[in-house]
């Protein structure tokens, strides 16, 4: 857990099977029926370039990446309307209190990452007792910067960070962050 990251829960987000409801949507994880959808969600140029998922997509080397990323500890998890056909991911990484998203290229425009966003958000807060989690986002990600504000994240003060994205390309990271409220009692 890093310095600026506080977490303590008897939850264990790293145990299987974890789902998350609320918002309209349902995140849970990933199964071995979701393989066949997997390259629809992921196989997309803007995803490769602002995220690390690698390009040409191989959708049994993703499934075999998101539990060994489990044993490390960091949760992928899908993102469904009703707990069925995945629609895109949201992850936690829980040394650090980083999140990420994606969402499938067809499913964009209804709110689908911005809602994802705040369910894990009240996860890690109320249920994982993080007061403060972070997002990297790709310098320029204009779409991604609006769902991070829309979920009250705000862009830190936290240098920029070099990355090598899902291309081989590095990319330029501006860190958001959010804040627990304080609350006075």
């Amino acid at each position: 857990m890093s310095s600026d990251s506080t977490m303590s829960s008897a939850v264990d987000p790293t145990a299987s099977p974890l789902v998350l409801k609320g918002e309209g949507i349902v995140l849970r994880d990933w199964l071995d029926a979701d393989l066949p959808h997997m390259p629809g969600l992921f196989d997309a140029p803007d995803i490769a370039a602002n995220t690390d998922i690698p390009s040409p997509f191989d959708a049994d080397a993703f499934l075999v990446r998101i539990r060994r990323r489990r044993v490390q500890g960091i949760v992928d998890l899908a993102v469904t309307r009703d707990g069925g056909q995945p629609l895109g991911l949201v992850a936690l990484h829980m040394a650090s209190g980083v999140l990420g998203y994606a969402i499938g290229p067809q499913h964009r425009g209804r709110g689908m990452a911005s809602r994802s966003l705040r369910l894990i958000t009240r996860f890690c807060h109320e249920e994982l007792g993080f007061t403060r989690l972070r997002l990297s986002i790709v310098q320029g990600n204009l779409p991604s910067e609006r769902v991070a504000a829309s979920a009250g994240y705000v862009r830190s003060d936290d240098d920029v960070v070099e990355r090598m994205n899902g291309l081989g390309q590095l990319k330029l990271l501006e860190t958001w962050h959010w804040l627990a409220p304080v609350t006075s009692g």
